[in-house]
């Protein structure tokens, strides 16, 4: 009689901690899952106020020039995270966040990450050299006094900045001035130079 009980009582266990094993390793699929890694990537998109695009719409490439007259090309950074910004020198915003935009530049300035800052401004490139000058930046600035660029990138409004993946993609998108230096900002550019 006991034998039966204890039997009883052993498949019972055993059936109990093979359903706890069963919830625990479905738990652990879906935790490490692509869609767990997306919602925790939608989450530091939102918190850092970036919106994800999902449609996984190419950049589409442009030809500028920088400051000394040098051309630079979108495409020749593939292989690359890109950090794509639009501003001008007259715009209040645009300012306001370029002191983060600074130390986001030199945080990974040797990592495979570029940083292009496209000046919409009309009077070309006198003003846009004495306002970075005067302010002592030092990221990369290209020039597009005809605003091109913004009819490619369907940007409405400055300060819009694009986050490009290395495969080319736009990947997020964030209107209006941010804190680029925040933490949730460094994790998702490192979460694109790891890929």
């Amino acid at each position: 009689m006991y034998q039966g009980v204890i039997k009883w009582v052993i498949r019972g266990g055993i059936m109990v901690i093979g359903k706890i094993f069963l919830f625990f390793l479905l738990g652990l699929i879906l935790f490490t899952s692509p869609i767990s890694a997306d919602i925790k990537k939608e989450d530091l998109f939102s918190k850092a106020g970036i919106q994800p695009t999902r449609a996984g719409a190419k950049a589409p490439n442009f030809s500028l020039e920088d400051l000394r007259g040098k051309k630079s090309e979108l495409k020749h950074y593939r292989g690359k995270v890109v950090f794509l910004n639009f501003w001008a020198t007259w715009c209040g915003p645009c300012k306001e966040e370029m002191p983060s935009m600074e130390e986001l530049c030199k945080q990974f300035k040797d990592k495979d990450f570029v940083f292009l800052a496209v000046s919409v401004d009309y009077e070309g490139v006198k003003p846009v050299k004495d306002f970075i000058e005067k302010h002592r930046y030092t990221f990369p600035v290209l020039i597009d006094p005809k605003c091109e660029t913004l009819d490619l990138f369907a940007v409405k409004g400055i300060p819009t900045t694009f986050l490009i993946d290395k495969k080319g993609i736009i990947i997020g998108k964030a209107i209006g001035p941010k804190d680029w230096k925040r933490s949730e900002v460094i994790s998702i550019i490192n979460l694109l130079l790891e890929k």
